[in-house]
C-alpha cells in the first residue's frame, strides 16, 4: 500500500519547507509539488497524484486548504476517497480517516454536503415559485423576431423548413410548432402567401 504525499504553494516565490518536513517525518513514499491556486479546479500535479492512488492507499496533505481553496471541491475529492477506498490524512487538522475519529469528520462532511445542496435545492424551487406567482416568464425569453420572419419565409418562399430554421437561427421543431399554431401547415403555399399579401 502506497502513501503519497501532496503539497502546494500559490507561487514559486512561496517554500514548501514545512510542507515537506511533515510529509517527511510521516513516511510518505513519493511526494507531488504544485505551484497553483487553491482555487483551480483542475491541477496537473494534483491530477497525478489522484491517478497515482488505488485501493488501500494513503493521501498525506500538510493542511485542508492545500488540497482545495473551497468547501464543494474537498467534498468532491473526499466522496472520491471514499468510494475508491482511499485513505487520507491531514497533518496540522488531526485528519485520519483510518481512525475512528478520522471516519466520523468524513461522515459530518458528508452530513453538511447533502444539507447544503438541499437548501440550494430549496431555494432554487422557492424563487421559481415566487417568480411564477408574480407573473415571471420562466425560461428562455420568446424569439418573436426570428419566429416572425420564419413564418413569411415559410408563407412567402420555397424554402424547406430546415433552411428556414437556419436562415432564422431558431430550431426545426419551433419553426413545426408555430406553422401548426398559425393553421399553415395544411395549407398549399399559394393560397398561404395570397393569403399574407392580402392580410398586410
Amino acid at each position: 500500500m502506497a502513501t503519497i504525499g501532496y503539497m502546494r504553494v500559490s507561487t514559486h516565490q512561496q517554500k514548501f519547507d514545512s510542507q515537506q518536513r511533515a510529509l517527511e517525518q510521516y513516511g510518505v513514499d513519493v511526494i507531488y509539488k504544485e505551484y497553483e491556486s487553491g482555487r483551480k479546479k483542475s491541477r496537473s500535479e494534483l491530477n497525478k497524484a489522484l491517478a497515482h492512488l488505488k485501493s488501500g492507499d494513503t493521501l498525506v496533505i500538510f493542511k485542508l486548504d492545500r488540497l482545495s481553496r473551497g468547501t464543494k471541491q474537498l467534498l468532491t475529492l473526499l466522496e472520491e476517497f471514499d468510494r475508491k477506498n482511499i485513505h487520507f490524512v491531514s497533518i496540522q487538522n488531526n485528519i485520519d480517516t483510518t481512525t475512528p475519529m478520522g471516519r466520523f469528520f468524513f461522515t459530518v462532511m458528508g452530513a453538511f454536503a447533502e444539507m447544503e445542496a438541499e437548501l440550494i435545492r430549496e431555494r432554487v424551487i422557492a424563487g421559481l415559485t415566487a417568480a411564477k406567482e408574480n407573473g415571471q416568464q420562466l425560461g428562455r425569453p420568446p424569439r418573436t423576431k426570428e419566429v416572425e420572419k420564419a413564418l413569411k419565409l415559410y408563407c412567402s418562399s420555397n424554402l424547406s423548413v430546415p433552411e428556414i430554421a437556419k436562415k432564422c437561427n431558431i430550431s426545426v421543431p419551433t419553426v413545426y410548432n408555430h406553422i401548426r399554431k398559425h393553421n399553415l401547415l395544411n395549407k398549399p403555399k399559394e393560397l398561404v402567401s395570397n393569403t399574407s399579401k392580402h392580410g398586410s
